[in-house]
């Protein structure tokens, strides 16, 4: 049925191609992979005192895309292989279709082969999932309507949706299945002519297995139309079906983009937020949509609090998290990450990762300058900052006194006055990031 797929632990092609144009700042991206990897449980995110596998694995795939993360993404490998089938399912009674395209996808990602994974074919598993092209469409019509969709075997029911369908078609093309062909058509069955993908199917008895826009359960989807795209484009298929799907759905995603670069949610509780904004920015990145990557990226930047040094906060500690919104960071920054808000954190970072890896850098030379060689002390001297990247969070200070500074999105140049101290001395005036420090030099005289 299928051939052994080559396994790397490489980043993303896709990813290293759509950056090799942009400058970006790989700074937002590393801090936050530096702190989700501490929230790892040997290996393994744990919610409400129970492994949460799924995720893991979107932590592992997030840390997959961060050069300098390898250890993190063996140490969640080495923690869930042992215990994939908890995911999956066991393979006989139990069997999660879209769980075992997400596994085989973080398989591959870990460099491990899918079809060997913990003992486990999840390639094969998947294939018995998928529903089968009939030998004639003309006699079995509603056979042929659902040929390629995936449904899980499970004692609770199934609950397969057009995500886990598009792992499902990552991973089927990846293992060059037979059953890839009718997976992907399937999925893209699930597009409305708007461009956007819904989130769930029809059920399987009705013979329109399409989205249709305007009837319910084909609601527009942005979390869903993202991750759609993200994996069609690591499926590696170049059909002209799935180029013109991408498309459209890039559209769609940009239509919906705020002037901010943030990216609405659906449903109910439709609210900005930087899941959302960071998983759209991700695919129009992928997309070579550059400009509108580099507004979410930015957006998503301004939700992770970077409070240091003489700026510190109650989130210095759980420096480079990202907030799901931006009032969740203005809370935490008096009374620190709450115990039971921390899932929330840790979920916005594992996708807050994707989108910050397309943050733009800033085009000047990092550095501090003062204005003044001399002054006396008690002045408020003026100090000048370049090179802070467009929503970077920094802080400036001389002994006494410092300044929050945010990177600007128009033009380098950041003006603020610091109180010098007393002494007949010289001091150095400091500005600081999460990961540099750029320093100056001023007289001081009682």
């Amino acid at each position: 049925m299928l051939a052994a797929p080559p396994a790397s632990a490489d980043q993303s092609s896709a990813l290293r191609s759509a950056k090799a144009g942009i400058q970006t700042d790989s700074t937002p991206s590393n801090v936050a992979a530096d702190w989700i990897t501490g929230e790892l449980a040997n290996g393994l995110m744990i919610t409400n005192g129970k492994a949460d596998f799924g995720l893991t694995l979107d932590t592992g795939l997030a840390l997959h895309s961060v050069p300098g993360h390898e250890t993190g993404v063996a140490a969640i490998n080495a923690a869930f292989e042992p215990r994939v089938d908890e995911y999956v399912g066991d393979g006989a009674k139990e069997s999660y279709a879209g769980a075992l395209g997400k596994a085989a996808a973080f398989a591959r990602a870990a460099g491990e082969n899918p079809i060997d994974y913990g003992g486990k074919n999840l390639v094969a598993r998947l294939e018995e999932r998928t529903a089968d092209v009939p030998a004639d469409p003309a006699k079995e019509p509603q056979a042929a309507a659902i040929a390629g969709r995936i449904f899980d075997k499970s004692e609770s029911g199934n609950h397969a949706n057009v995500v886990g369908q598009s792992y499902a078609v990552r991973e089927l093309s990846l293992a060059r299945s037979t059953e890839a062909a009718a997976a992907r058509d399937f999925l893209l069955k699930q597009q409305c002519t708007s461009g956007y993908f819904r989130l769930s199917f029809d059920n399987a008895d009705l013979p329109n297995q399409s989205c249709t826009e305007g009837l319910s359960g084909s609601e527009a989807d942005p979390d869903a139309t993202a991750l759609v795209m993200i994996n069609l484009i690591e499926s590696h298929d170049s059909s002209p079906a799935v180029k013109t799907a991408l498309d459209r759905a890039g559209a769609w995603l940009v239509d919906r983009q705020r002037n901010s670069g943030a990216i609405r949610s659906s449903g109910d509780n439709a609210q900005i937020n930087t899941n959302t904004t960071a998983l759209g920015g991700y695919a129009l990145g992928l997309m070579r949509q550059s400009d509108a990557a580099q507004k979410a990226g930015l957006w998503v930047r301004k939700n992770q609090p970077v409070d240091k040094y003489k700026c510190r906060t109650a989130l210095t500690k759980d420096t480079g998290a990202v907030a799901f919104r931006k009032d969740r960071s203005k809370a935490a920054k008096a009374t620190g990450i709450p115990a039971d808000g921390r899932d929330e954190w840790r979920r916005a970072t594992a996708q807050g990762i994707l989108g910050l890896q397309f943050a733009p850098a800033s085009q000047d030379t990092f550095r501090i300058e003062s204005v003044r060689q001399q002054a006396r002390a008690g002045e408020r001297v003026q100090f000048r900052v370049y090179g802070i990247a467009p929503g970077e969070s920094a802080c400036m200070q001389v002994k006494g006194d410092f300044r929050r500074v945010k990177g600007k999105t128009k033009g380098t140049r950041i003006v603020r006055k610091l109180q010098l101290p007393t002494g007949n001395q010289r001091r150095v005036g400091l500005v600081k990031t999460s990961d540099d420090e750029a320093r100056t030099w001023i007289r001081v005289r009682n």
